[in-house]
């Protein structure tokens, strides 16, 4: 006898994440329902992964290689079989009681995806915090140095056709594969905003968020400049400007922020080459200063987030 279809399939990339993996399934598990699956690739981890996993006879978990986070994800995707789907990556969670919002919520039919708050825990000394989620014009993501959208990827849930007509997640991206799949999404989907917390992201310094902020953007304009030139070429000109001038405050103050030396000496370049002029800035000197006082690097803050 086959097994029942689940409504909630839930998939998770993991490599060397033995430190969180159990907070993650066990939040998949507190959701209290019995009509899902968890479906876990992990990367051949060297730490305690497999043994955590081997604890929870419900995972779909596999260990073999794969060619990075994307390629994971869409081998675990090709495996899903639920009527909604989840991303939760493996330092994340669910908040409690978020598969009932959910569930309710995708009771009208005109709704495609449900994307919701999530609430940071940092590990810098600074109290959490909710993290409120935007979306508004598709239009928006084209202005990615504006930040004016911000879909917090754990608290994005989407039916599983969506797929179908998507495609996969595109493997070329080591970061913003998410984005880019929203993007496609916002194509043919009504996306539905839930004000309430749906996830937990961990701020933890070794996320792949924190240790490559400036690849994001890097990968961001290599993806969306190129599509906003084209939709908007009369404009052009002075959006590279506002680019350049956003971004150069963006990196000063990611300096500022930064616990680590040499991640404030990195940033305080990349200011410089988005924006001469912010060598003028009292900003990008405050945070020279300051890391020129830091002597003992450590671990970069999780308050570098994009």
């Amino acid at each position: 006898m086959s097994a029942p279809t689940p409504y909630f399939s839930v998939v998770t990339p993991s490599y060397n994440q033995g430190n969180w993996i159990e907070g993650c399934i066990e939040s998949v598990l507190s959701q209290g329902v019995d009509d899902f699956e968890h479906i876990v690739f992990d990367n051949c981890s060297t730490d305690e992964t497999a043994a955590i996993a081997a604890r929870h006879s419900h995972l779909q978990f596999h260990s073999e290689r794969d060619r990075g986070q994307s390629h994971a994800l869409n081998k675990a995707l090709e495996l899903a079989r639920g009527e909604i789907v989840c991303w939760l990556n493996a330092d994340d969670q669910y908040a409690p009681g978020a598969f009932d919002v959910v569930r309710r919520e995708f009771t009208r039919p005109e709704v495609d995806v449900i994307f919701g708050d999530a609430r940071e825990v940092f590990f810098d000394g600074r109290p959490s915090e909710v993290r409120r989620a935007r979306f508004g014009d598709r239009d928006d993501f084209l202005y990615w140095w504006e930040k004016r959208t911000d879909l917090l990827q754990p608290a994005v849930f989407f039916r599983r056709k969506l797929l179908a007509r998507t495609g996969p997640l595109e493997e070329d991206f080591y970061i913003m594969m998410d984005t880019e799949l929203w993007w496609r999404m916002t194509a043919i989907a009504h996306f539905h905003y839930i004000p309430e917390v749906l996830a937990i992201q961990q701020r933890q310094p070794e996320s792949k968020t924190v240790m490559n902020v400036a690849l994001l953007f890097e990968e961001k304009q290599r993806f969306f400049d190129p599509l906003l030139k084209e939709r908007f070429p009369a404009s052009w000109p002075k959006n590279v400007l506002a680019r350049h001038y956003t971004m150069g405050m963006r990196f000063a103050r990611l300096a500022e922020a930064a616990g680590d030396r040499r991640m404030a000496q990195t940033m305080l370049r990349l200011s410089v080459r988005q924006n001469p002029a912010m060598l003028l800035s009292p900003t990008w000197w405050k945070a020279r200063v300051k890391a020129g006082k830091q002597r003992n690097p450590t671990p970069p803050l999780a308050a570098l987030q994009p």
